[in-house]
């Protein structure tokens, strides 16, 4: 892009970096697919392309049947669909009704109202560090700094922790509000009993963000919750994408947990954000009652395939000489894999690629120091697929 024709583009967009160059190891990966190389992918953490899609049968018999002939555009969403979400929390022991929820068409989006309707430009916004990337662009959209808080190396179990005291350490004068991602992507660092404890004492009067869209893939340690009682504004962010693995329904949501009398003024203003954009169809509304009741044979078939591909991996690292004997992340769709090795990680991603044929992600795309070997591998991965990329980098490994 020419320097007059960049004049155009917004200093958002521009402020988030390179947008039009793709990095050496994707480069790369594209080069090898167009010569004709054979490329086992082990970061697919799309769970339609891996073998884990809702039953397409019975997925087309919903939708087939529903009647969409008319248009009933409400802000929040269909009051049966938010009846019938505000259940599945009272399943799980917490309290929720059809009025504390927003719909959107994605958790993206759900971010997208809550920025707006939290922040002004400028403002700050802490994030979890390791973490997921996305967060940079979301708030580059909205004209917000990102500030990273640590996640702690908990010393009893070696797990990647969320530390209250770290956190409220990281807040300013700007900062309008907090997300925490619980289970955490890769990290599978979550929100336990004990952090809600700890940070409640402090007396700390921001709005939190909860992402839980991991929530049914907690394995193992203290699980994930929510706070009971909060006295500051709280939203918890969630969808069908992980829940019942359609990403390609587009159905999140927004609950607010938020007591009076933050609830009804932060309520009457998603409304109108909502309004605004009236962005999710009618189809998956309607289609949500019937397909939710397919959530726990949907979640189980994933469990299962986490659970062999955990072992698969443990297995991988026992075997190797040159991989540290590091805890599994007890939470989530990844397994993290750390080298002993001096070389960056980013340069040995793209040296197992091009020996090798295996795709894996540096650590540093998510956050994890330049000074640790870390590999990032999906669990959802075929099996088949998982087993002979471990074979391939084990014996690159040697």
């Amino acid at each position: 892009m020419t320097k007059e024709n960049s004049s155009f583009i917004s200093n958002r967009l521009q402020s988030l970096g390179d947008l039009e160059s793709e990095n050496e190891i994707s480069l790369t990966k594209t080069r090898l697919i167009q010569s004709g190389q054979k490329i086992l992918d082990l970061t697919n953490s799309n769970p339609t392309q891996v073998g884990l899609e809702f039953p397409t049968s019975v997925l087309s018999h919903i939708l087939s049947n529903l009647n969409v002939s008319v248009y009933d555009p409400i802000p929040e969403g269909l009051e049966l669909t938010r009846g019938e979400i505000a259940s599945e929390y009272r399943k799980r022991g917490i309290i929720a009704e059809t009025n504390q929820l927003h719909l959107t068409a994605s958790t993206s989006e759900a971010y997208s109202y809550l920025f707006k309707l939290l922040t002004n430009p400028g403002d700050e916004i802490l994030t979890p560090n390791p973490g997921y990337p996305l967060f940079h662009f979301l708030l580059g959209f909205e004209n917000l700094k990102e500030v990273h808080y640590d996640l702690k190396t908990d010393p009893l179990t070696g797990q990647w922790v969320y530390d209250a005291e770290t956190i409220a350490s990281s807040i300013s004068t700007k900062t309008k509000a907090i997300v925490l991602v619980s289970p955490a992507n890769p990290t599978g660092s979550k929100t336990t009993e004990t952090f809600w404890e700890e940070w409640d004492s402090f007396g700390i009067n921001l709005p939190i963000i909860i992402d839980e869209v991991f929530e049914p893939y907690d394995f193992s340690g203290n699980p994930h919750h929510l706070p009971q009682f909060p006295k500051y504004p709280v939203f918890v962010c969630n969808g069908f994408s992980k829940l019942l693995a359609l990403p390609q329904t587009k159905l999140a949501w927004i609950l607010n947990l938020s007591p009076e009398p933050y609830f009804a003024q932060m309520q009457k203003h998603l409304s109108f954000l909502a309004d605004t954009y009236l962005s999710v169809n009618s189809f998956i509304q309607l289609a949500a009652k019937e397909l939710l009741p397919w959530k726990t044979m949907i979640q189980n078939r994933i469990r299962t395939r986490v659970m062999r591909n955990r072992a698969l991996c443990f297995e991988f690292v026992t075997q190797s000489t040159v991989v540290k004997k590091i805890p599994e992340t007890e939470a989530g769709w990844y397994y993290l894999l750390e080298l002993e090795t001096e070389q960056k990680d980013e340069s040995i991603v793209l040296d197992i690629l091009t020996s090798t044929g295996v795709f894996v992600q540096p650590g540093s795309w998510y956050g994890f120091s330049h000074n640790k070997c870390i590999l990032v591998i999906s669990l959802i991965t075929e099996e088949e697929t998982l087993e002979k990329g471990l074979n391939l980098l084990q014996t690159f490994l040697k």
